[in-house]
């Protein structure tokens, strides 16, 4: 489990940042390679583990993760409910705190969170209600992955493949998604992980 220790004013800055989302989705690799699975584990909820049970917690993301900054602690976000998703730190103003579980030998705190339209579970790893896959054909790869991203996809599974002539993966960015996988509307899954296809334009003849 990967812990975040970073200082407050790295926090506001990086959750301001126009860039942020770059950060995020720089695990995404184009011209046909595709990226490598992340390391996933079990969701939260299933690790046994020794340290303090997960206490309830309310509030912004964005807040409690520059609070927790501010007092020199680590920090890990993981999705509050059973789907699993991935919680981006550029996309923290959009979620709320739901519980929160101390890692003291680590000085580390790990945040449990749902967006916040979405009524918290009664528990870690409770409820959950799958979202649809947003449609993303269209769009330049640079949005479409942040809003696969928003959805809870981790970047690191995100694969993407390029049609035509090599493009390097700075260009990739405003290529456009001329197909994916799965398709818009089905339901979310952490364990598919979505496929674009991205051209220079999809209608070329």
């Amino acid at each position: 489990m990967g812990f975040q220790n970073v200082s407050e004013g790295r926090v506001r800055g990086f959750l301001a940042s126009a860039a942020a989302a770059l950060t995020i989705l720089a695990g995404i690799t184009a011209c046909g390679s595709g990226a490598a699975g992340e390391e996933r584990g079990k969701p939260v909820a299933a690790h046994a583990e020794n340290e303090s049970a997960a206490r309830p917690a309310e509030g912004p993301l964005d807040i409690a993760m520059k609070e927790k900054a501010d007092q020199g602690k680590g920090f890990a976000l993981r999705d509050a409910t059973s789907l699993d998703r991935y919680v981006s730190p550029a996309h923290a103003k959009k979620f709320k705190v739901c519980f929160e579980k101390e890692k003291p030998n680590l000085s580390a705190v790990v945040l449990f969170a749902a967006r916040s339209s979405e009524t918290c579970p009664r528990k870690v790893g409770a409820g959950g209600e799958a979202d649809a896959t947003p449609n993303v054909v269209g769009m330049r790869l640079r949005k479409a992955a942040d809003r696969l991203v928003l959805a809870g996809h981790a970047p690191k599974r995100i694969r993407v493949d390029a049609t035509g002539d090599p493009v390097s993966e700075a260009r990739s960015w405003s290529y456009e998604v001329c197909e994916q996988s799965p398709a818009a509307g089905a339901p979310f899954s952490a364990d598919r992980g979505p496929r674009l296809v991205i051209a220079a334009s999809c209608h070329e003849d």
